[in-house]
C-alpha cells in the first residue's frame, strides 16, 4: 500500500494539469494528494471518490483512494 505523500508522484506526473480531470485512477489518487496539500479536504474528497469511480476492483489505486477516504473521515486523522 502506498504512503499517503505528495513527494512520491513520479516525476513525468501531470497531476497539476490534470487536477481538474483526472483521466485515470492513478491521476485521481495524486490530485487528490495536491487538494491535501492545498487544504483542500473537500476537493481531495471528491478526487479520491472519482478514483473509486473510475477504477477497476483489482486496481492499486482503488485501495490507496479507499485508505486516503478512511483516513480524511476520521475524526483526529492528520494527512499531509
Amino acid at each position: 500500500m502506498r504512503s499517503l505523500m505528495l513527494d512520491e508522484a513520479p516525476p513525468s506526473s501531470s497531476v497539476a494539469d490534470d487536477v481538474t480531470h483526472p483521466r485515470t485512477p492513478d491521476q485521481a489518487y495524486y490530485a487528490g494528494l495536491l487538494m491535501m496539500q492545498r487544504g483542500d479536504p473537500d476537493r481531495a474528497r471528491r478526487e479520491w471518490s472519482r478514483c473509486l469511480a473510475i477504477s477497476s476492483a483489482d486496481s492499486p489505486y482503488r485501495l490507496d483512494c479507499l485508505v486516503a477516504l478512511e483516513k480524511l473521515s476520521s475524526p483526529g486523522t492528520l494527512m499531509p
